[in-house]
């Protein structure tokens, strides 16, 4: 982003968010923003440094440690440990959520080893062994 103004530039950081906004940027406006984040940041150290051709957004993280994503993402695979909740209706609500956000190959996998399951197809994993 060339023109970039610094007076004309409006951000606001919080906690677990962030809101920058570049205002007349060569006659258009422009948002980089994240309503909630991976953890959370230090607002008072977080910055934006403007640059001929960019802007740079830094944010500090108030605690240590690597973050695969910025954005905040529920843990799907872990299991609810509910205790009124049968156990297995976990193990299954996990299973659910790998077919459905998983690729073809893994649907096959996942349909085939339920259908073998049910048939009572399943091979003995430990056989060779034996």
């Amino acid at each position: 982003m060339e023109g970039i103004d610094e007076n004309k530039i409006e951000s606001e950081f919080k906690s677990i968010s962030f809101d920058v906004k570049f205002h007349d940027v060569q006659g258009k406006n422009y948002r980089c923003a994240i309503s909630k984040l991976h953890k959370e940041i230090v607002p008072e150290k977080c910055k934006v440094l403007v640059k001929p051709k960019r802007a740079i957004i830094t944010l500090v993280k108030a605690s240590k440690g690597n973050w695969l994503d910025l954005h905040f993402k529920e843990d799907k695979l872990k299991p609810n440990l509910d205790k009124e909740k049968d156990p297995m209706a976990g193990i299954m609500d996990m299973m659910k959520n790998m077919y459905d956000e998983g690729d073809d190959e893994m649907k096959k996998t996942i349909a085939k080893a339920w259908t073998d399951a049910r048939s009572g197809k399943t091979a003995d994993p430990l056989g060779s062994y034996r």
